[in-house]
C-alpha cells in the first residue's frame, strides 16, 4: 500500500512537471509565433522599404531623362514658334485680303439682284401698259425696253464672270485650308525628325561612352545576370508569398476549427489523455518487467521442474526395471519456438546406457514402454501432486515380465511408505494381477514408520436370479491374501 501511495505521489508529481513542461511549451509556442510575425512584419516593411527605394530611384532616373528631354525641347520650341507666327500671319493677311475680294463680289451681287428686282418691276409696269391700251408711249417704252434688256444681258455677263471669279476664289481659300494643314503636319514632322535626330545623337553619345568605359562588356554581362537572379528571385518571392497565403489560411482555419465546441477545453483533454497515455506507458513498462521476470520464473521453474522429474524417474528405474541394457530414461525438452509470446516444448523420453542415448520411441519393448509410462506417471505425481496425492494405476503389469514387476511393487511400496503421512495421499490400483497386489503387500510389510492398509476391494461377476450378470464389489482383508 506505501509502494502505491509512493508511485501515486510520483505520477501526482510527474503530471505536475509535465503541466508545468506543456505550460512553457506553450508559453515559449506564443513567444515564437509573436517573434515569427514580428520578423515576416519587418521583412514585409523592409520589402516593402527596398521597392520604394528602388521606384524612387527609377522615378529619379525617368524624372531626369524627362527634364532633358524638356530641355532639349525648350530649346526647339522658339524657333518652331517663331515660324508658326510667320505662317499665322501670312494666313491671317491671305484671309484679309479674300475676305475683302469676297465682300466686294458680295456688293457686287447684291446690285445685280437690286437690278433684276427693278427689271421685274418694270416688266410688270409693261404688262400693266399692254392692258391699259396706252400706246402713246409705247415707242418710248419700246426703246426703254430695249436698253433694260441689254442692261440684263450685260448683268448676266456680269454675274457669269463674277461667278466664275467667286468660284476660284472659294477655290483658292479651301486650297489655302489644304495648305494649312499640310503646314501643320510638316511642323510635326521637322519636330519628330528633329527629336529623332536628337535622340540617334544621344545614343551615339552613350554608346561611345559605353565603349569608352573599361569592362564595358562584363558589366553588361553582370548587370543581365542580376537582372537574371532578380527576376528569379521575385518569382520565389511570389511562390513564397502564395504559400505563405495558403498556410495563414490554413492557420485560419485551425483557429476556426479550435472556436468550435468539438475543440472547447481541448488544452484540459491534451493534459488527461497524456496523462491517460504516461500511466499507461508507465503501466505497460511495469507490466513488460513484470512479465520479463514472471517468464525467467517460469523457465527456471520448468528447468527445476523436468530436473526433479528426472531424479524421481532415475530413483524409480533403478529401483524398478531389472534389465542390463537400459541404465536410464530421463525426459528431455527441446524448445519448438523462440516466441515469448507462444513458446512451446517438444518432450521426449530418451534412454541412456553408459554415454549412448537414443529416442526410446521405436527402440523398446512393450514392456519397457508400460513400466516407463509408470515410472514417469509416478515421478510427475510426486513433482506436481504434493497436495493432491490420488495416484490411480490400471493394470500396471501389463507386459512386464517378472523381474519389473517385482521392481515396480518395490517402487510402489516405498511410495505409499514415504508418503503415508500426508492426509490427502490415496493410491488406487487396478489390476487382475493378484501375484503383483501380493508382491506390493509383502514389500510394504517389510518396511516401517507408516499402518498397513488393512481392506480391498475385489470386483467380480456374479449371475442373478433372473439370469444376467452383475458386478459385484466385495471388500475383503489384506491379510487374507497370501
Amino acid at each position: 500500500m506505501e509502494e502505491k501511495d509512493n508511485y501515486m505521489n510520483k505520477i501526482n508529481r510527474l503530471n505536475k512537471e509535465m503541466t508545468t513542461i506543456n505550460n512553457r511549451i506553450s508559453a515559449f509556442s506564443t513567444q515564437a509565433s509573436n517573434t515569427d510575425r514580428s520578423l515576416r512584419e519587418k521583412e514585409a516593411k523592409f520589402a516593402q522599404q527596398n521597392k520604394a527605394r528602388e521606384r524612387k530611384a527609377e522615378l529619379l532616373e525617368t524624372l531626369k531623362k524627362l527634364t532633358e528631354e524638356d530641355s532639349k525641347i525648350q530649346e526647339q520650341i522658339p524657333p518652331l514658334t517663331r515660324k508658326i507666327d510667320a505662317k499665322t500671319r501670312d494666313k491671317d493677311r491671305a484671309r484679309a485680303l479674300k475676305e475683302t475680294e469676297v465682300a466686294g463680289r458680295q456688293s457686287t451681287l447684291h446690285e445685280f439682284q437690286s437690278d433684276l428686282k427693278e427689271l421685274h418691276r418694270l416688266s410688270k409696269a409693261i404688262d400693266n401698259f399692254l392692258s391699259s391700251d396706252q400706246t402713246e408711249d409705247f415707242d418710248r417704252i419700246e426703246s426703254q425696253v430695249k436698253e433694260i434688256f441689254e442692261q440684263i444681258e450685260t448683268k448676266k455677263a456680269e454675274l457669269k464672270s463674277l461667278k466664275s471669279e467667286l468660284e476660284g476664289i472659294r477655290g483658292r481659300v479651301s486650297d489655302q485650308e489644304r495648305h494649312k494643314k499640310m503646314i501643320k503636319d510638316n511642323i510635326g514632322v521637322i519636330e519628330t525628325q528633329s527629336a529623332v535626330a536628337q535622340l540617334n545623337k544621344e545614343i551615339e553619345q552613350m554608346e561611345a561612352e559605353r565603349d569608352a568605359i573599361e569592362g564595358s562588356d562584363a558589366a553588361y554581362e553582370n548587370h543581365k545576370n542580376s537582372r537574371a537572379i532578380k527576376q528569379k528571385k521575385q518569382s520565389e518571392l511570389a511562390r513564397l508569398e502564395g504559400r505563405w497565403i495558403e498556410v495563414v489560411e490554413g492557420i485560419r482555419g485551425l483557429k476556426r476549427r479550435l472556436s468550435a465546441e468539438e475543440y472547447k477545453n481541448v488544452d484540459e483533454q491534451h493534459r488527461k489523455a497524456n496523462i491517460k497515455h504516461v500511466t499507461t506507458q508507465m503501466a505497460a513498462e511495469d507490466l513488460k518487467k513484470y512479465w520479463t521476470a514472471v517468464d525467467k520464473a517460469l523457465l527456471k521453474y520448468h528447468s527445476v521442474k523436468i530436473g526433479e522429474i528426472n531424479k524421481i524417474i532415475r530413483e524409480l528405474w533403478i529401483l524398478t526395471y531389472k534389465g542390463e541394457d537400459i541404465g536410464n530414461i530421463e525426459i528431455v525438452s527441446g524448445q519448438e519456438t523462440g516466441g515469448r509470446s507462444s513458446r512451446s516444448y517438444n518432450y521426449r523420453v530418451v534412454m541412456t546406457k553408459g554415454n549412448s542415448q537414443l529416442d526410446m520411441r521405436g527402440r523398446c519393448s512393450a514392456g519397457q514402454r508400460v513400466l516407463a509410462s509408470i515410472v514417469i506417471r509416478l515421478a510427475l505425481a510426486e513433482t506436481f501432486g504434493v497436495n493432491c496425492g490420488c495416484i490411480a494405476l490400471d493394470e500396471p503389469t501389463v507386459n512386464l515380465d517378472y523381474p519389473n514387476k517385482k521392481g515396480l511393487a518395490v517402487a510402489l511400496a516405498q511410495i505409499i511408505a514415504s508418503r503415508a503421512q500426508q492426509s490427502n495421499f490415496q493410491l488406487i490400483l487396478i489390476t487382475h494381477d493378484e501375484e503383483f497386489v501380493t508382491m506390493v503387500k509383502t514389500e510394504m510389510s517389510m518396511l516401517t514408520g507408516f499402518s498397513m492398509p488393512e481392506k480391498y476391494f475385489q470386483v467380480r461377476r456374479e449371475r442373478a436370479s433372473d439370469g444376467k450378470f452383475y458386478s459385484k464389489i466385495d471388500e475383503k482383508d489384506l491379510s487374507e491374501l497370501i
